[in-house]
Parts: C-alpha cells; sequence; structure tokens
C-alpha cells in the first residue's frame, strides 16, 4: 500500500478541492443559523413582494440570539474571573509551590486582545454545535504564542470525522486583500508567478476585495505539513509544504509538530462522536422562535384589526348591492343612506397563554428560570419551582463549563508547551528562575475550573482552624504562611518576608535576654547577684517586654511562656538559668 503523496500539488488538488467544496457547503449553512439568528426581516419588502398584507405585522422574537447571550455569561465569566490563566501542579515535585509559574504565564497569555478570540469562539460554539480554534506561533507576543478562532465555514475536514488529529488532510481558508498576497511573496515565500496569476484575475472591486486561499495541512511520516494554496484560481501550490514550526527547540534544532494545532470546542456532549452532527441554539431553537414570532405576529395583526371601524350600507334588502368600496369616511360628511359601523372581533388572549407555554418549555431546555411563574398566587409552588430550575441551571452550567474546560486545557498546554521551549532555548527571559522550567514537569488545570472552588473552600476552612492552630507555636508560623500564600498569592511573599524579619529579630532579642540573665543571676542562689541588685526593678521590665514582643504567653517562635523562662533550652538550644522564686529577676 502506498501512501499520498501530497507534497505533489496534482495529487493533493483532488482532495483539495473536495474539502473546499466542504467550506462551500458550511458557509450555506453558517449563513442561514446567522440570518436564524439575526432575523432581520425588511417589511416593506415584503408587503411587496406580496408576503404580508398591507395591514399585516411581523414580529420577530430573537429567542436563539436571547438564549446565547444568556449562557455567555457564564463562559465569559470563566475566563475573565479567572485571577490565573493556569493552575499547575509539578509532577515531580507535588510540594513544590507554583505561584510564580502562573503569575508569569498568566502575564504571557493576556496580551492586548487576548479574550476577543476566546469570545467569538465561545459565540460560535453556542450558535453552530462546536468551534475550532488554532494556537499560533507569534514572536511579536510577550510568550511566543497566540490563540486565534476559527470561523465555522473557513475549516473542511471529512463530514464522518470524530477526532480532528485522525484526518489525513485538513484545509482552513484564508482571506487576503492583492496587496497583502503580493507582500507574501518576499515575507511568506510565496510563489512569485503564482501570486501574479493569481492577482491578475479581474475582481470586481465593489463587491469583492479579498482572495479565498488555503492553508493546507496534512502528514508525511508522521510530521505535519503545512501549504498554501488556491484551488479555484491556480494550478500549483502558491508555497510548497514545509513542516509546521511553532517556535519550539531543542539541542538537534527545530521541533516539527506532529499534531495539528487545531482544538475543536463542543457545545454538548453525546454519544454521536461525529463532530459534524454537533447542534447549537440556531437548530435547538430555530422552530420555537419561528413558532412564537408567527404567533405573535398574528394575534398584533389580529388585534390592529379588531381595533379599526368597518362600514356597511344598514339595509335588509338582500337584492341590494354594496357597489361602494373603499369610501374614506370624513367628519361632517353628508352620507346619503343608513351606515352600519362593526369591529371584528379581537383575538382570545388564550394566545398569549400558548406563546408562554412555548417560551417556558424552551426555557426549560435549558435550565433556565421561568420569572413569569411568580405572577401565580401559589407563592410557595413558585418557590419552589425558582430553587428546582436554580439547581438544575446549576448542574447544567457545570456540565457546560466542564466541556468547555477541556478545551481550554488543551489549547493552553500547547501554548506552554511553545513558551516552555522558548525559555530553555534562550529566546525568553522569564520574570522567574529557570528551575521552573528546567527541574519540573508540570499537570496544568484552568484556572476557572472548580480546582478554584476546591482553593477557596480549603482557604475558608483553614482561617475557621486557625483559632486552634496558633495556639500551637511549632505549627503556627508554617500554617500563617501557607494561608496568606492560599487568600492573597501576589501579597503573601511581603507578608512572609515581614513575618520572617519579625522573628528574627525576636529571636536575636530572647538570645541576649538569656544572655543577660545568665550574666546576672548567681548560679548558686538562683538571685540576682550583688551588682544586679540595684537594677532589678528595671531588669524585671525588661523581661516582660521582651516577652510581650516574642509573643508573651502564647508560644511563639523565639518566645516561651513566663513558666517555662529558666530551665529549659529555648527555641535556639541555648539553656535557660534556673528559675528563682516566681520565675523572674530579683
Amino acid at each position: 500500500m502506498k501512501y499520498n503523496n501530497y507534497k505533489n500539488y496534482q495529487e493533493a488538488a483532488t482532495n483539495i478541492h473536495k474539502l473546499v467544496g466542504i467550506c462551500d457547503e458550511q458557509n450555506v449553512r453558517a449563513s442561514e443559523q446567522r440570518q436564524q439568528r439575526r432575523l432581520n426581516v425588511d417589511l416593506d419588502l415584503e408587503r411587496r413582494d406580496g408576503y404580508l398584507a398591507p395591514d399585516e405585522i411581523y414580529i420577530p422574537t430573537h429567542i436563539i440570539d436571547t438564549n446565547i447571550r444568556r449562557e455567555q455569561a457564564k463562559y465569559v465569566s470563566y475566563i475573565v474571573n479567572s485571577r490565573r490563566t493556569a493552575i499547575f501542579s509539578s509532577s515531580t515535585d507535588p510540594a513544590f509551590n507554583t505561584g510564580p509559574l502562573e503569575r508569569d504565564f498568566t502575564e504571557r497569555s493576556r496580551y492586548d486582545g487576548w479574550q476577543i478570540p476566546l469570545f467569538r469562539v465561545i459565540d460560535c460554539m453556542q450558535l453552530h454545535g462546536y468551534c475550532i480554534a488554532e494556537v499560533e506561533f507569534d514572536d511579536t507576543k510577550p510568550g511566543h504564542f497566540g490563540i486565534e478562532s476559527v470561523n465555522y465555514e473557513d475549516i473542511a475536514f471529512p463530514d464522518d470525522t470524530r477526532d480532528i488529529q485522525a484526518c489525513g488532510m485538513l484545509v482552513h481558508r484564508h482571506y487576503f486583500t492583492r496587496e497583502q498576497l503580493l507582500d507574501m511573496v518576499k515575507t511568506r515565500d510565496f510563489s512569485k508567478s503564482e501570486v501574479e496569476a493569481l492577482v491578475g484575475e479581474p475582481v470586481d472591486e465593489q463587491t469583492e476585495s479579498l482572495f479565498k486561499i488555503e492553508k493546507v495541512m496534512f502528514r508525511s511520516k508522521g510530521i505535519v505539513q503545512v501549504g498554501w494554496s488556491c484551488a479555484a484560481r491556480c494550478n500549483d501550490w502558491l508555497r510548497k509544504p514545509r513542516p509546521l514550526f511553532l517556535g519550539k527547540r531543542d539541542a538537534e534544532g527545530e521541533i516539527y509538530e506532529t499534531e495539528y494545532p487545531y482544538v475543536v470546542f463542543h457545545y454538548t456532549i453525546a454519544e454521536d462522536m461525529t463532530i459534524k452532527n454537533s447542534v447549537g441554539r440556531a437548530f435547538l431553537d430555530k422552530h420555537t422562535q419561528e413558532a412564537v414570532s408567527s404567533m405573535m405576529s398574528s394575534f398584533v395583526t389580529a388585534h390592529r384589526r379588531a381595533s379599526n371601524f368597518y362600514f356597511a350600507k344598514d339595509s335588509d334588502d338582500p337584492n341590494q348591492s354594496n357597489e361602494q368600496t373603499n369610501v374614506q369616511f370624513v367628519p361632517g360628511a353628508l352620507i346619503d343612506s343608513n351606515v352600519r359601523q362593526f369591529q371584528l372581533s379581537p383575538p382570545n388572549a388564550q394566545m398569549l397563554s400558548a406563546i408562554q407555554t412555548l417560551i417556558t418549555q424552551n426555557s426549560q431546555e435549558q435550565s433556565q428560570m421561568n420569572y413569569a411563574a411568580m405572577n401565580r398566587q401559589d407563592s410557595r409552588k413558585t418557590a419552589t419551582e425558582i430553587q428546582t430550575a436554580t439547581a438544575e441551571a446549576q448542574m447544567l452550567s457545570a456540565t457546560q463549563v466542564a466541556l468547555f474546560s477541556i478545551a481550554i486545557k488543551r489549547i493552553y498546554e500547547k501554548c506552554f508547551d511553545i513558551y516552555n521551549s522558548r525559555v530553555l532555548d534562550g529566546l525568553i527571559e522569564p520574570n522567574i528562575s529557570l528551575e521552573y522550567f528546567t527541574d519540573h514537569k508540570y499537570n496544568m488545570k484552568p484556572a476557572g475550573d472548580t480546582d478554584v472552588v476546591e482553593r477557596q473552600e480549603k482557604a475558608s476552612k483553614m482561617l475557621q482552624v486557625w483559632p486552634v492552630i496558633q495556639q500551637n507555636s511549632a505549627l503556627a508560623i508554617d500554617y500563617m504562611k501557607d494561608m496568606l500564600s492560599m487568600l492573597f498569592p501576589d501579597e503573601a511573599p511581603k507578608y512572609i518576608n515581614m513575618m520572617q524579619e519579625d522573628t528574627a529579630r525576636a529571636q536575636l532579642i530572647q538570645q541576649m535576654m538569656t544572655i543577660i540573665q545568665s550574666l546576672v543571676t548567681d548560679p548558686q542562689t538562683g538571685q540576682l547577684n550583688q551588682e544586679a541588685q540595684p537594677y532589678a526593678q528595671q531588669l524585671q521590665q525588661l523581661q516582660q517586654q521582651v516577652q510581650a514582643l516574642s509573643g508573651g504567653d502564647q508560644k511563639g517562635v523565639g518566645g516561651a511562656s513566663p513558666s517555662a523562662m529558666a530551665g529549659q533550652p529555648n527555641n535556639q538550644g541555648i539553656p535557660q538559668p534556673p528559675q528563682a522564686g516566681a520565675g523572674t529577676l530579683g
């Protein structure tokens, strides 16, 4: 069996054309779903075409867009409200403090505009059912990596694909102006002859200013190859395939990629693993949106018609015909016959209940609370419904966000691999020591994941236990350091440094006090010697001040309780003189 030689354009062209055709099909589908979301109806045009009567009105209800915007809050919060981009744990040393690495990587990944591609990914994923993001090598950014969203219709793979990494070929369509393509001859080594042939084609500048070209990826001997083509207008590669390089290097040179730089974001998870079968809000809400829009339009149109006055000749003669139509009545006019005035019956208000039922059903599919239920008199039942809907919404949100976090994790793993390699190669100077990159292997979690909640719960428990821990001098200081690091990761190093300086100062004073106590105490009697007797009161006050500085009756580092000031070794191993009297000097 012979493998395909896609480096030869003639062998690759057939597949490229097929995948470009898939892009065109997806473009039609994407346009339909976007139109369903916008539901932009030109009423004047519809009336001119005869789809609407002159007095008829159409009221679009944007259920698809409303549900998308309602759900986006939790995804955006997941990304933006996270203090860190990712949470690291060292598989080499589980006790290793990865806080500095988390802060450094966050600074590298949150460059100007970093949120915009992720917001687009979220919106595309919700509307169409899935979206794809690409990790790029970009040495103009702080971490030499970037994340870009890919439009739903601009990436093509076979319809039965379940794993995008298993595809034999991918086509990612890009759009460039004539000037950009000419620049790429110099900046990206595009073929001058093919580019000139491409841009030399006549183009209607009024309607078309962008050329569609394809970035084609496939594997050759396990290495991802990337080439550029224009299947519609060129007969050869715009740029011949070359190994995909994302900035990684080692001692032997450049490291080429074995995986495509794409990650799929799924809106929902189902037993059907085929990517193209994923559905989003456009599919789930289109029928409800159409029904509600139609019913609401009919209801309003009927009310408009019922609010008008209609006139007819008042005659009981069945043989008399009404020859005059479309007569306009004006005030003060003299009417030469009996005229009967009447109105159409307004529509039944039950139509609103039917509309509300459809909206409620749609909300239940999303596990969203139906606030219209609050209008009922049964307040206890209403409260129960709200509580149940809230619990269901939380469970659904957790499922959807967990699915989103899986893709985010894959994205940032690829980004960190680029950053880590560039640091080790000396091309990026990190803000932390190199041991973070040379001595450890890491497991990564998105900072917005449940690990954030676990940290918050752990910090809360540490605060609750602190009153008990602080009584234990052997544990209190280390416990306090861990708690500060958990609660205030940015300020904790400063506080810990101040604690260490204060502790060292207290230890030195305590050592000096121990030496003074040994010098002024008679070793035989345990009382102050004759030379120190005149200073007994001052020494007593000095001892109390030292005890207060080192923690008083609470045992702290460098201090001890008054009852243990004598006869026992202190924390530095210096023996205390025997206790005299009530345990005080003199």
